[in-house]
């Protein structure tokens, strides 16, 4: 079903008018009549078929616009930070490797939250997976550097009674 708003591009749409909406009583996409406009958008319309009244659900055919290409300004400013992204990826893992090699084959502690830990110790995260810890920021928190990204995670933390 095409939209029916979109028959005539010169008018603005108002009250009245006939356009395309999905009807949930109906329960499929039917034509209904303008009922009320909100600051220039359709906001209520009445179902030409079961006259009821609701809040309009743009059409499927309305619902699968095209989204424009970004300008080239834009392609430049996508294009520089995905480019910072991936430098810092492999950044990341030149760092991940480097601790690797560094600690050899001492097994990781597993992550709690109650134990503290040092500079350049290995650590198995559930979520994350092997991690080696870059530096400690006060009593509390560490910096973890991780196969594909770096966190600062909570450490030495009292357990909850």
């Amino acid at each position: 079903m095409a939209d029916r708003l979109r028959r005539h591009p010169w008018k603005a749409t108002s009250v009245g008018d006939e356009t395309d909406s999905i009807c949930p009583r109906c329960k499929e996409e039917t034509i209904h009549r303008v009922v009320v406009m909100m600051e220039g958008k359709v906001h209520r319309v009445i179902c030409t078929r079961c006259n009821s009244q609701h809040r309009y659900r743009p059409s499927l055919s309305a619902m699968r616009k095209k989204v424009p290409l970004p300008s080239e300004r834009q392609a430049r400013v996508l294009k520089k930070i995905a480019s910072a992204q991936a430098s810092q990826r492999q950044e990341t893992l030149t760092e991940w490797l480097r601790l690797k090699e560094l600690v050899g084959e001492v097994p990781p502690s597993p992550y709690d939250l109650s134990v503290a830990y040092e500079e350049n110790q290995a650590v198995a995260h559930p979520t994350f997976g092997l991690g080696f810890v870059l530096k400690v920021i006060g009593a509390y928190k560490m910096e973890v550097v991780f196969e594909h990204e770096v966190k600062i995670l909570a450490m030495n933390r009292p357990k909850s009674a």
